[in-house]
């Protein structure tokens, strides 16, 4: 039987503070070898903004990864959602959360295993 890479549950970003023009950067999270990733997003309150999940090869420069369909956004009321990556080709993820209006508090959850 082999060993069975995880990545044990643990909160990114718990709480953060979505008010005025906070941008929210959760730390980097080292993914190379996990295959699936998943988060659950949540916020409270009444904020409007914008969530990106980034991905990164050197751990420096980060761009946002594409979904389809587009993930929900803070909207001015109270949300979550789940996030499926699936055998993503980058050794960093990086959630981030730029306020535009509102407030509230934002929470993002991260776990992931290998395909054995």
């Amino acid at each position: 039987m082999g060993f069975k890479k995880v990545l044990p549950k643990f909160a990114l970003i718990n709480g953060g503070n979505m008010t005025g023009t906070a941008t929210i950067n959760s730390p980097a999270v080292f993914i190379e070898n996990i295959d699936n990733i998943g988060l659950q997003v949540s916020w409270t309150g009444t904020p409007v903004g914008t969530i990106t999940i980034n991905g990164s090869i050197d751990g420096v420069t980060y761009s946002s990864f594409d979904f389809s369909p587009t993930l929900a956004q803070p909207a001015g009321s109270p949300g979550s959602y789940l996030v499926s990556i699936n055998q993503a080709p980058f050794d960093y993820l990086q959630v981030s959360y730029t306020n535009a209006s509102g407030s509230g508090s934002l929470t993002v959850f991260i776990l992931g295993k290998d395909l054995n």
